[in-house]
């Protein structure tokens, strides 16, 4: 789910005829921040980007990392943003060979080798989804894995200064035990998945290492917060039994609590001196209010009344009751918490903070990097990710030169060209066939088709994929918003549907042993998939038009998405105010597309405030998907797509290099 998203016009696509495109290069030293002739989206005078190298932790899978409460303030950081001293923050930005120390081989071998994996897995699994809500939502059958849960509410919000000491342990302990076995002898199946989780548990020992991480980032913005997904969440439990709709019941009392304890955090937020801006906390408020507005016609009433039809032998007095206790919830217990929820966060307004990126705090830097590593699936610095981004946008602008450049014979195709074979619906069953040629099969499945509700159309994307009951190939759903929907909506169904989202999360479900591969997918993986597809899906609807269409169609798509990727950079590790965003964008894409506004660009500057790497996980994955299918293409040039397709499915999940390695390994018949 993106919401980005600019179109060419025919004023604006002569006006691109008239003017070059300016230079791409956007990231400039701070001495020259103030140089009129420098590209005005540059790096900010307010933050060093520089990565520090360190000493390298060996054979060891608890690194001593720098762990002082007084960490120095970054060099070159004029503007600080002062934090509590009561947190332990990193005091360099460490590198990824810190964090994932080379280990000695291990000497569990065999069938006890993989007997040891499941265990550890099993044992993460259970000490990470532990709450009734997340077992209900990730499996049909959580028996299966010994998952059970008594206590029937939301999870636990805070995770105190206290807690974080306990929890490396506990990920220092399985760390432990992974090394134990002999990787040697492990199918490939087990493989993908010890790949996996060392780097994953690795990243976790890290991110426990310092209290400030839990507060760098706020819980609630307007587009993508719980606020937004808690309803589209209920609708998700489905009822068996009397039981399971009276635990749904205490689900919805149990709101109060579960917000109460998020706006709680916010606060405490606050105090620490992590301080949003007024800004932000009015479109928090905001999104509360959207929800507020459905108190009286919530779909979710009608939703509770339908799934008690599940319910075998279910009497009127039963169905009755029920039906009364979920609306006495819904209208003493829900629709009342947000109302609180809104009125809190507009308390907080005034609290004095402001539009700020994380680069402006102590420590800033270092969390942002590892965020960028955890969202973008890859060890690639955050330097380097800038330059490849910068290198993607200098190919696109140049590239929709050319064809602006050859003239304008495919204007009236490009402005009036429909992506789409009708409904939802309708696209969705046309791309199920139309991929068999070009993607591997996958089981037979169910889906199902939600409309977003009206009040929540404004801010939701054209649609988005769900996936539920992982352990059920029938739990998929896709929320679609008609209000939204345009003349490419096969191409958005693309990324959500067949080949993307659905299709993946399906195939990674089917061809792994481990649910850990599909629990904790790696979200660069996926999103970096979804993007890559919605590009190639444009042939199945482009046939018989102009290439110059299609080509130009995939360099805005790919814009779109790799802009938001760079002021996502841009703020967090470079310190970008709104306006030095405003100025990138209008160097380099003024020529093809107009003049951006600040007021045009609030919303979006404001979603990546609140939620860095947000765009990131986008931009970096579809970078890395295309650059290592393409190496793959010109590795193997007798390979077609479907073998490529396959063997990028293949290795499932993971970083970019473990993915790379293993599709290495298939298409060269190891």
């Amino acid at each position: 789910m993106k919401k980005f998203h600019i179109k060419l016009t025919a004023l604006l696509v002569m006006a691109a005829m008239l003017f070059s495109l300016s230079a791409c290069n956007a990231r400039r030293s701070t001495k020259d921040s103030d140089d009129d002739d420098a590209v005005s989206g540059g790096a900010s005078k307010y933050c060093d980007s520089g990565e520090t190298d360190s000493s390298v932790p060996q054979e060891s899978s608890d690194a001593s990392y720098p762990d002082e409460s007084q960490a120095s303030q970054p060099d070159g950081l004029d503007d600080y943003i002062e934090t509590s001293d009561d947190l332990t923050y990193p005091d360099h930005v460490a590198t990824a060979e810190e964090i994932h120390p080379e280990h000695a081989p291990g000497d569990v071998a065999g069938d006890d080798a993989a007997t040891l994996l499941d265990q550890v897995e099993t044992e993460y699994l259970q000490h990470y989804v532990d709450d009734y809500a997340d077992i209900e939502i990730y499996f049909k059958n959580p028996e299966a894995l010994g998952l059970e849960c008594d206590d029937v509410s939301w999870s636990d919000v805070d995770i105190t200064a206290d807690d974080y000491p306990e929890e490396k342990a506990f990920c220092s302990g399985e760390l432990e035990k992974l090394y134990t076995i002999d990787y040697s002898t492990l199918d490939d199946d087990d493989r993908i998945c010890y790949d996996k989780m060392v780097y994953d548990i690795q990243e976790a020992v890290y991110g426990y290492s310092y209290t400030a991480f839990n507060y760098y980032t706020t819980t609630f913005n307007y587009l993508v917060g719980p606020q937004s997904d808690i309803l589209f969440i209920l609708d998700l439990y489905q009822f068996d039994t009397v039981e399971d709709a009276e635990n749904y019941i205490l689900l919805l009392d149990d709101i109060d609590r579960y917000y109460d304890d998020m706006c709680t955090f916010e606060e405490k937020r606050v105090e620490y001196g992590f301080i949003s801006s007024d800004n932000s906390y009015e479109k928090a408020a905001e999104s509360f209010d959207s929800l507020v507005e459905q108190k009286d016609d919530c779909f979710l009433y009608d939703s509770f009344a339908s799934r008690l039809d599940n319910i075998d032998g279910l009497s009127d007095t039963d169905r009755d009751r029920l039906i009364d206790e979920n609306d006495t919830a819904m209208h003493d217990v829900v629709f009342p918490e947000f109302e609180e929820c809104a009125t809190r966060m507009r308390a907080l307004e005034g609290s004095g903070g402001e539009d700020a990126g994380l680069c402006r705090y102590r420590g800033g830097d270092a969390y942002y990097a590892y965020i960028v590593r955890g969202q973008s699936n890859s060890d690639e610095t955050v330097d380097d990710s800038i330059t490849s981004v910068d290198n993607e946008i200098s190919g696109i602008a140049s590239g929709m030169q050319t064809i602006i450049n050859g003239g304008q014979d495919w204007v009236d195709e490009y402005l009036s060209h429909s992506y789409s074979k009708g409904t939802f619906q309708e696209n969705l069953d046309y791309l199920y066939g139309e991929i068999k040629t070009d993607f591997p099969e996958i089981p037979e499945h169910k889906y199902s088709l939600m409309d977003v509700p009206e009040a929540l159309e404004e801010n939701f994307s054209p649609a988005a994929y769900i996936a539920y009951h992982v352990d059920d190939f029938d739990s998929n759903r896709i929320i679609v918003n008609n209000s939204n929907a345009d003349s490419d909506i096969g191409v958005t169904l693309g990324h959500e549907g067949y080949p993307g989202h659905m299709y993946q999360s399906i195939y990674t479900r089917s061809h792994t042993s481990h649910p850990y591969m599909y629990i904790c997918d790696s979200i660069g993986y996926a999103e970096g998939w979804a993007t890559y597809c919605e590009c190639y899906v444009m042939k199945y609807f482009g046939e018989g038009g102009s290439e110059d269409v299609q080509q130009l169609l995939k360099l805005e798509d790919a814009m779109n998405t790799v802009y938001g990727t760079r002021i996502d950079f841009g703020i967090h590790w470079e310190g970008w105010s709104l306006q030095d965003c405003v100025d990138y964008y209008n160097d380099n894409f003024s020529s093809f597309y107009g003049e951006m506004t600040a007021d045009q660009l609030q919303d979006i500057y404001t979603l990546v405030l609140t939620d860095p790497c947000y765009y990131v996980k986008y931009g970096m994955g579809y970078i890395n998907t295309c650059e290592i299918i393409k190496e793959e293409q010109e590795k193997y040039p007798d390979a077609s797509d479907m073998e490529i397709h396959t063997a990028y499915l293949n290795a499932l999940s993971g970083t970019y290099s473990q993915i790379q390695a293993h599709m290495d390994a298939e298409l060269a018949g190891n």
